[in-house]
């Protein structure tokens, strides 16, 4: 028997190359480092849009209309102006299939109609502009402070839902809450009848 070595059959695996910088994969180390920013980032995209919705929200409300448009509806008998013998006083009503509240107010605004007498009057459609909720005509400032918490010397138009309050004075503008839009408003008109002035409502507006 011959004592000379017998050579191999397996084939050898040249060793993987090392990645360069001492062994660190720079690739990895990138994905790692972005992996590891990515909820930082997250966090501070929701904590901006946060901030930009809460400023929208408290201080970026939407004006309402000073010259509105409406469009022409059957015109729906609203009350007698002598039902209105106080300032603040209101009738609900239904018009173009839209629930409304008419209101007497102290003074005149856009999209109102005054009296002959100097009585000012304004309807408002009663679907929150915020998630299409019914608002409520409130008369009790202290419970729209406790309630709502938005605190007015003048009677508001407040949704239960979400805790919206509208202005009517400011003709219909939110005022608080996550409303942003105002509430549309309707038209208004005074028929001089020979049993006494009614007040009719005959159009809503164009939003």
């Amino acid at each position: 028997m011959s004592d000379e070595p017998v050579p191999s059959t397996r084939t050898s695996v040249p060793p993987e190359p090392s990645p360069p910088n001492g062994g660190v994969d720079e690739g990895r180390r990138l994905l790692t480092k972005w992996l590891w920013r990515l909820p930082v980032i997250a966090a501070a995209g929701g904590a901006a849009f946060g901030i930009y919705q809460a400023y929208r929200i408290h201080f970026s409300k939407d004006p309402p209309n000073p010259n509105p448009t409406f469009r022409d509806v059957e015109a729906v008998a609203v009350g007698t102006l002598s039902s209105f013998a106080e300032v603040w006083q209101s009738a609900d009503f239904v018009v173009g299939g839209w629930p409304c509240v008419a209101i007497r107010l102290p003074e005149a605004i856009p999209g109102g109609v005054s009296s002959a007498a100097g009585a000012h009057f304004a309807a408002f459609t009663r679907i929150c502009t915020h998630q299409y909720c019914l608002v409520e005509y409130k008369t009790d400032t202290e419970a729209v402070a406790f309630a709502f918490n938005h605190r007015s010397a003048t009677p508001s138009l407040a949704c239960a839902c979400h805790f919206s309050v509208f202005d009517p004075l400011r003709a219909g503008r939110a005022v608080s809450g996550p409303a942003v839009r105002p509430l549309p408003r309707a038209r208004l008109r005074i028929d001089e009848a020979p049993r006494g002035a009614l007040l009719l409502a005959d159009g809503l507006e164009l939003t």
